[in-house]
């Protein structure tokens, strides 16, 4: 057999190596364990301490989206996510924007973790400039990903853990300092927590829960993630599917959880958070101490850049797909580095493209990021109707709900955060699309001809 070298090297095939739990680890690094903790006192002032409530709302209409990521990963189990999705199921064009949505969420994900840890080690450390941090994290994930994905898988998967360890010890503490007589001192305590009647005597009722879900729903960006090593996973047709419904439903799961821990240890009803963007620190300073609200500095920052390491992986499969198809530059995109199998130009293009974070502001990254992650999910959604309801004609029985009425209500959830979305974030969102839009028709000579058909073996 030829030896593979020169051009052919762009026609390697990435290796199925990640069973079910790296799967799982990846996603869950993506999310980032921790990430409740950003909007925490937001939502429980919001709420008046029904976060946790409002936490089982966001995790049952974001798991509408999730199960329509799972038909599509059954339907086709290859790099490129949203945009395979898309093209394939409605319509070629359509399909390489809703790529190019999907970018902006993978490319300004890390550039929002590395602002946002660097901020809070510069606090933590102030002898270090935070764009000294940003350029050791962007250091870091490139070269992680540039070792391949079971190297990234590794590395995920000691961060998810130290995550998961530091969760565990906050868990214990909070239950010893409730038993101990602590805030309501019990986890059952009805009179302890407002209820449903008395946000409606005070004129909020259910609207105000729903709101506070369209600020979570931001904590489960992230799952959708998994679908885009559909060609590194072993037994995609299966495992992508399973690996997405443990990381979004589990993680909402357990937000839930958590956050009704912390309500019990701290109720709003009592206190009302001072500063709503640390207010998840407030609490932990509180309850367990200034011990562990300075481990929970740390690991939140370790956290970030585990999620950017997934982000970048992400990001670069994503461009490969489109490489591949010749949407984009197959010679840079679409190339596979000959011993390491990973997107090589992809994942150094990501590096320089996060060197943004040492000038874009934080709320600029956020604003990009939610623009494109939603109009995304919702995307995804309409797929579904496309490729199983429309084209594949399933309309007998069970059927109905499944690929017609649960993606709608998926859809017009996630569309409805999405049209409520700030002015900056619609402004910064439409340029970027229409960027898209301007590449894309000239690629296709001004839509006189088909993008280049998804290569699906």
């Amino acid at each position: 057999m030829e030896e593979k070298t020169g051009a052919n090297q762009n026609t390697s095939e990435l290796k199925r190596i990640l069973p079910l739990s790296s799967l799982v680890f990846y996603g869950l690094a993506f999310m980032i364990p921790l990430t409740f903790c950003t909007t925490y006192g937001l939502v429980t002032n919001m709420t008046h301490g029904m976060v946790s409530l409002t936490y089982v709302i966001t995790t049952i209409c974001m798991s509408f989206t999730a199960f329509s990521y799972v038909r599509m990963t059954k339907a086709y189990p290859v790099a490129g996510s949203v945009y395979t999705f898309v093209h394939k199921s409605i319509n070629p064009y359509l399909g390489f924007l809703a790529g190019w949505l999907v970018l902006i969420g993978y490319m300004f994900l890390p550039m929002l973790n590395y602002i946002a840890a660097a901020i809070f080690l510069n606090a933590a450390v102030p002898q270090i400039p935070i764009w000294c941090w940003i350029i050791v994290f962007i250091i870091i994930v490139t070269t992680v990903n540039h070792f391949g994905i079971k190297v990234t898988d590794i590395f995920n998967k000691t961060i998810v853990w130290l995550q998961i360890i530091f969760l565990a010890a906050l868990i214990i503490l909070v239950i010893k300092f409730v038993l101990g007589g602590g805030g309501v001192g019990t986890f059952l305590d009805p009179k302890s927590f407002i209820n449903l009647t008395e946000l409606r005597q005070e004129g909020m009722g259910f609207t105000v829960l729903l709101s506070g879900a369209s600020l979570l729903a931001l904590s489960f960006l992230g799952f959708d993630a998994i679908s885009t090593l559909s060609e590194e996973a072993i037994n995609p047709e299966k495992n992508v599917g399973k690996a997405i419904l443990i990381t979004s439903i589990g993680a909402g799961a357990f937000f839930a959880v958590i956050t009704y821990m912390l309500q019990a240890a701290w109720p709003t009803a009592w206190f009302e958070i001072v500063d709503v963007d640390s207010g998840a620190y407030e609490v932990i300073d509180k309850v367990a101490g200034p011990i562990m609200a300075y481990l929970f500095t740390i690991a939140f920052s370790v956290g970030g850049v585990a999620s950017a390491i997934s982000s970048v992986a992400s990001a670069s499969r994503v461009l490969y797909g489109m490489g591949r198809d010749q949407i984009l530059p197959k010679r840079i995109f679409g190339y596979l580095h000959p011993k390491r199998n990973t997107p090589t130009y992809s994942i150094l293009i990501m590096a320089v493209i996060s060197l943004l974070a040492l000038v874009l502001p934080l709320a600029t990254a956020t604003s990009l990021l939610n623009f494109g992650a939603l109009l995304s999910f919702t995307l995804v959604n309409l797929s579904v109707i496309g490729h199983y309801f429309v084209k594949g004609r399933h309309r007998k029985g069970f059927d109905v709900f499944r690929y017609l009425i649960a993606p709608i209500i998926g859809a017009i959830f996630t569309f409805m955060i999405w049209i409520n979305l700030d002015r900056n974030s619609m402004i910064l969102g439409f340029a970027w699309f229409a960027i898209g839009v301007v590449y894309l028709a000239f690629a296709t000579k001004f839509f006189k001809k088909l993008p280049a058909e998804m290569n699906l073996e």
